[in-house]
């Protein structure tokens, strides 16, 4: 019964000051971000005619789990730490070490507790932070998301069509100017090898019809609607016309397409918002250098927890052996590690992507297989001593 009330104690406290270094670290990266970009929160809580507070919470909220997301594993070294600090300063873990219970036990709760936080931080990573991908990637100037997006041409192998474009509107889910060309009959014979519309708007699956584009202001050819619809000589659908399909409007057609919208995102910086399925679904449309970015990116978050886990037993050790050191002393010293640590990661992991000195799957495991037999060995020791 003891022991169990000493780790309700420990967990409760753990859980205390995690959430202030948390709620301490996100206030201050907020506000510092709020003031430099007052002017637009204001001009937009105008237009919308809502209070600044409701649209400071929609944009921000999203933001903080994404800071969760990236220093999960550094948040619950600091935890542990000032867990034990505060313990050993109050003479509280000397009393306990002398009624017989060993450092290995005293630790346990703590490290449960941090194990919980990372699996968190990796359903966060994968089921919520996915969900707001549009609005993380908007900055205070784009608070609407009406502001148009790079467009990456993206080959459709069902189709053996390159999707291609002005530019998109996330928001509406929607390609400015859509040039889709066809290499391959029965569609690129029927549409002259490519179709041009002024617009086209991402529909997905449903009961009715697969997904695909709604393209709308069709310039070319010049007469879709005189076109009947095309299927592939599997019989499945290819493209959809007003000419016998009563749901799509005159001057439009329906291509339905394998290539989801998000794979047409210009840039990189959506990718650390899209859930690892994503990921993975969108490496099958990518070039050789794109590819081995993306695998590495891949491999980077399957790895994840275990990185944050070593991160972990690494700066471990310190508080256990060093604890009659200052507090801010433990801090620097793990705050060292998990820079030196994360640099590793960080750097071996761009040298894959630049270039094939290392594969991927090699550069994203050897930090583990380097430092996780080290932390182990040190945390052992820190155990025994």
């Amino acid at each position: 019964m003891l022991a169990t009330r000493i780790d309700r104690y420990m967990f409760w406290m753990y859980l205390r000051i995690l959430t202030i270094c948390f709620l301490s670290l996100c206030g201050l990266v907020i506000v510092v971000h709020v003031f430099s970009n007052l002017d637009e929160f204001l001009d937009f809580a105008k237009q919308q005619q809502r209070s600044v507070v409701q649209v400071l919470f929609e944009y921000y909220g999203p933001f903080t789990l994404t800071i969760f997301d990236r220093l999960c594993g550094t948040l619950g070294l600091l935890a542990l730490m000032f867990v034990i600090a505060a313990m050993h300063r109050s003479n509280e873990l000397t009393c306990l070490m002398a009624a017989g219970i060993p450092k290995r036990r005293l630790v346990r709760p703590l490290l449960v507790a941090t194990a919980g936080l990372i699996l968190l931080a990796t359903g966060l990573r994968e089921l919520a932070i996915p969900r707001y991908q549009d609005r993380l990637d908007r900055n205070p100037q784009d608070l609407s998301g009406n502001y148009p997006r790079q467009i990456k041409p993206t080959y459709d192998p069902q189709l053996s069509a390159l999707i291609q474009g002005r530019h998109l509107l996330p928001v509406k889910r929607e390609i400015v100017g859509p040039v889709i060309k066809l290499y391959a009959d029965p569609l690129a014979k029927v549409c002259s090898g490519k179709i041009v519309g002024s617009s086209a708007i991402f529909s997905p699956a449903s009961e009715d019809r697969p997904a695909g584009y709604f393209i709308h202001g069709v310039s070319f050819p010049l007469d879709i609607d005189a076109l009947p619809s095309v299927t592939g000589l599997d019989g499945r659908p290819l493209l959809m016309t007003s000419h016998d399909t009563p749901w799509v409007p005159p001057g439009s057609c329906f291509l339905v397409a394998s290539v989801q919208f998000e794979e047409l995102r210009g840039g990189s910086s959506w990718k650390q918002y899209a859930s690892t399925k994503e990921l993975v679904e969108h490496l099958r449309t990518q070039t050789d250098r794109g590819r081995t970015q993306l695998q590495v990116m891949i491999y980077q978050r399957l790895v994840r927890p275990l990185v944050d886990w070593t991160l972990v037993l690494l700066g471990l050790p310190i508080v256990l052996t060093r604890i009659d050191r200052h507090v801010f002393w433990i801090a620097g010293a793990c705050l060292g590690v998990t820079v030196g640590f994360t640099g590793l990661v960080l750097g071996l992991a761009a040298i894959s992507s630049q270039s094939n000195l290392i594969p991927p799957l090699l550069a994203t495991w050897l930090p583990i297989l380097l430092v996780f037999p080290i932390a182990y060995g040190r945390l052992h020791f820190a155990f025994e001593s």
